[in-house]
């Protein structure tokens, strides 16, 4: 051991009463002893001849932390290669060992460890390998370097996707304005032609207006979508709130796609909870989001289905939702349900129509926008369930009186 440890430093080591552990042999006595005991920087435990820890200096125990009297010398090691024999490692005991123990900071300590005997016992000496440390440090130091060039280059690359994302809303914009006059004019003339000249024209031209008209109308709500989409994403998206009525925002849902739910013999019907009629909303984009979930709910029921909108009070939110009888949805692809643009997104409808899926994700926003959550409940041939939750801040008190029936309920279809 250093040989140049000063009389008055070892004169004051064993002055101070405290050799680390009571533990040591008789023979462990004197200022050198004192020191490593009670001050000393480096590891030192005495071992029985099979590995039990008979004593700890002051450094061991705050360095390790741990209950060491009494334990096997390989519980305070990190287990990285297994376990040494310690027969097979005394054996060799006059080479040092680079070896990871435990420590009270949750990181690992490489010790430079040798074993000398002491009697029928062992002493392990275990002390910080100057070399190792330098490494490590060299090392810290290389890692922390290109952790910011990472960093560097990933906040140059997010400002290049955010001005890309920002283009891409503003070409989504400018297209869907520019498209929007357009098809609305295509949409308008074949529902004039429809209604003022469909009887002086043959089947087969009927079936041309028709389709069209269908083409038109598909193509307007995309225009219409992506509008929205835009806004959405750049940021613009803003609430006109006020008090109204759930079940009056129903009704104008409703209004909006009971053409196509008779067209297809699908029967809807609702049942709003009276307790929750009153809420304080957007009550346009609430009935765009109403109508978005029956105009999907009626696509994907069977010809002659039924779907059901409902509301119900709980105790922490109010939930809204609507349940169709079609084929269902696979749970890989729930998870893509609200999302813009998710790649594998666009499905078809039981029509045989292809659609983009952007109305899911607008409704989404929308809801988010009022403190709610949209949520889809579904399994692959049981039909579906879409909806959504808003917080109950949002609602507001009923004027009128309390009923024994407080659902009511309506057909329509």
């Amino acid at each position: 051991m250093n040989s140049s440890f000063s009389s008055q430093r070892m004169r004051s080591d064993n002055n101070s009463g405290d050799n680390g552990d009571s533990n040591w042999p008789g023979a462990c006595v004197g200022p050198a002893w004192q020191y490593l005991a009670a001050s000393s920087s480096v590891v030192v435990l005495r071992l029985s001849a099979s590995g039990l820890i008979l004593s700890a200096n002051r450094h061991a125990r705050t360095l390790i932390g741990e209950p060491l009297l009494g334990q096997p010398w390989h519980s305070i090691l990190l287990n990285f290669a297994g376990v040494i024999p310690f027969a097979e490692w005394l054996a060799d005991s006059a080479r040092p060992r680079l070896l990871n123990v435990h420590t009270t900071t949750g990181l690992p300590q490489t010790l430079e460890v040798t074993v000398e005997p002491l009697g029928t016992d062992y002493l392990l000496f275990g002390e910080v390998n100057a070399a190792e440390q330098a490494l490590l440090g060299r090392e810290v130091l290389e890692l922390n370097h290109e952790l910011n060039n990472m960093t560097r280059e990933l906040a140059l690359k997010n400002d290049e996707l955010a001005k890309l994302n920002a283009l891409k809303n503003q070409f989504l914009g400018m297209a869907a304005h520019d498209l929007r006059k357009p098809t609305g004019l295509i949409l308008s003339y074949a529902e004039f032609l429809l209604d003022e000249a469909s009887g002086s024209l043959t089947a087969e031209q009927l079936d041309f207006l028709q389709t069209i008209h269908s083409a038109a109308e598909r193509m307007h709500r995309v225009v219409d979508d992506f509008l929205d989409v835009s806004i959405i994403e750049a940021g613009r998206l803003s609430l006109e709130e006020e008090t109204a009525d759930l079940a009056q925002m129903a009704q104008s849902a409703l209004r909006l796609v009971n053409l196509v739910a008779s067209k297809r013999g699908v029967t809807i019907s609702t049942k709003i909870d009276a307790a929750s009629q009153r809420v304080f909303v957007d009550c346009a984009k609430i009935e765009q989001v109403l109508t978005n979930l029956l105009s999907n709910a009626i696509e994907h029921s069977p010809v002659g289905g039924k779907v059901t909108l409902s509301s119900e009070r709980l105790p922490t939110e109010l939930r809204v939702q609507v349940a169709d009888g079609g084929p269902g949805i696979a749970p890989a692809q729930q998870e893509k349900l609200f999302q813009s643009f998710a790649s594998g997104q666009a499905n078809y409808k039981s029509t045989g129509e292809r659609s983009i899926g952007l109305g899911l994700a607008i409704a989404r926003k929308i809801i988010e926008a009022h403190g709610g959550r949209m949520f889809v409940q579904s399994a692959f041939g049981q039909g579906s369930v879409f909806g959504f939750t808003l917080p109950p801040d949002r609602l507001r008190p009923t004027h009128t009186p309390s009923s024994t029936n407080p659902i009511k309920e309506h057909q329509h279809g």
